[in-house]
């Protein structure tokens, strides 16, 4: 299957590494397959690119990159759609926002995760309580002295 990016070009990709959004994401409900894309170089994040949509393409990373113990915040009735299974492989990934103007002020949508049952290839974006965090960042303020947080690195940054 070819695919059309306004980022990467044209893209011959195989029918078995599309993602499909039955209900597409939170502002973009009619857009639903989507591909995960990795950078040319070694990083912690990944592209997540529209097939129906070539200038729309989000940077994501692994949530438990950002906070190991993430996935005690899921709950099985947001699940329920993705028909998962025990056995199942789950992928969870929260989308990265970056500010053009302070790309060091980038942070990481935990409230809305993009959740994909590994078997089905369909995916779901979670909405979660709102004490969780719209906007973890990704960098402590290098000024303060504070680390990055764990297994985030300057790669990161895009």
């Amino acid at each position: 299957m070819k695919v059309q990016t306004s980022r990467f070009g044209m893209l011959d990709v195989s029918d078995d590494t599309l993602l499909t959004f039955p209900s597409g994401l939170v502002g973009f409900p009619d857009f639903r397959r989507y591909l995960v894309l990795d950078p040319p170089e070694d990083a912690d994040y990944q592209w997540f690119q529209s097939v129906d949509e070539p200038s729309l393409a989000f940077v994501i990373m692994d949530v438990d990159l950002l906070q190991p113990d993430f996935r005690t915040n899921l709950s099985g009735e947001g699940l329920a759609e993705l028909d998962m299974t025990p056995a199942d492989p789950i992928s969870i990934m929260a989308v990265i926002s970056i500010p053009s103007d302070h790309p060091d002020k980038a942070t990481a949508n935990l409230r809305a995760p993009l959740v994909v049952n590994g078997r089905t290839r369909q995916g779901k974006q979670l909405i979660l309580h709102e004490s969780i965090s719209l906007r973890h960042p990704l960098f402590h303020d290098v000024a303060e002295g504070q680390p990055h947080p764990e297994g985030v690195t300057e790669a990161a940054s895009v």
